[in-house]
């Protein structure tokens, strides 16, 4: 039985991806979200079996983390809901827990097992992804768009990099959906992305790539940028 499920993510290229791989399972996305207070707009308004959620969003009104958490169990109790967190420590899954949240997606797993999330969530089993030990960067330090692309496929995915959709990339170039869509195929051939997950997930690694590049450059001489 397929779902309706809404995203939040504060990463508008992570909650694309999340998007692609449900709906290449046949879910329907209803709505996504990349600050709490629009996420609660969007439960109040839209309904939903299931919420697909970071756990840290930029926050508003409404907090974010476990208040954002408690608050949603207590005003929506049927929505499901799997977490988005990179912080699987131990006393977190058992907050989670405790919460009524039984499915995390640590992020960083391989987007393919997120469906299996989802059913464990609707069926409220326990899971928790498998975390990478060894994480293979979705794009490799200095690669950029890739060398081997047309000047046109870098354009196509450097406009899909700042976010833009296709009908926008489309109707901004001047060029038709199906060209910026045939571009856009060609692009992820030669760069081995077999699917659209994997795709917003390069794009993810040259959007952190970037923002690495900006951080040392705003430092001030003789000092280096850290996290």
């Amino acid at each position: 039985m397929f779902r309706t499920v809404l995203v939040a993510d504060g990463q508008p290229l992570v909650a694309a991806g999340v998007k692609a791989v449900l709906r290449s399972h046949r879910h329907r996305v209803v709505g996504a979200a990349h600050d709490t207070d629009t996420l609660f707009a969007h439960l109040r308004d839209t309904a939903c079996d299931l919420l697909v959620t970071e756990l840290s969003l930029p926050s508003g009104l409404v907090p974010d983390g476990m208040p954002m958490i408690r608050r949603i169990r207590r005003q929506h109790p049927p929505v499901r809901i799997v977490v988005l967190t990179a912080l699987a420590q131990p006393a977190v899954l058992r907050a989670l827990r405790n919460l009524g949240v039984v499915a995390v997606f640590d992020k960083r797993s391989d987007l393919k097992h997120l469906p299996m999330a989802v059913h464990a969530a609707m069926i409220g089993r326990d899971y928790l992804s498998p975390a990478s030990r060894h994480p293979t960067p979705a794009s490799p330090p200095g690669r950029g768009l890739g060398s081997g692309l047309t000047p046109r496929e870098r354009d196509v995915l450097g406009a899909y990099a700042q976010g833009h959709g296709l009908d926008a990339i489309a109707h901004t170039m001047g060029r038709s959906i199906k060209t910026i869509s045939r571009q856009k195929r060609s692009a992820m051939a030669k760069l081995g992305l077999a699917n659209d997950a994997q795709f917003y997930r390069y794009l993810a690694g040259l959007h952190a790539d970037a923002g690495s590049a900006d951080a040392v450059a705003a430092s001030p001489p003789g000092r280096t940028a850290c996290a």
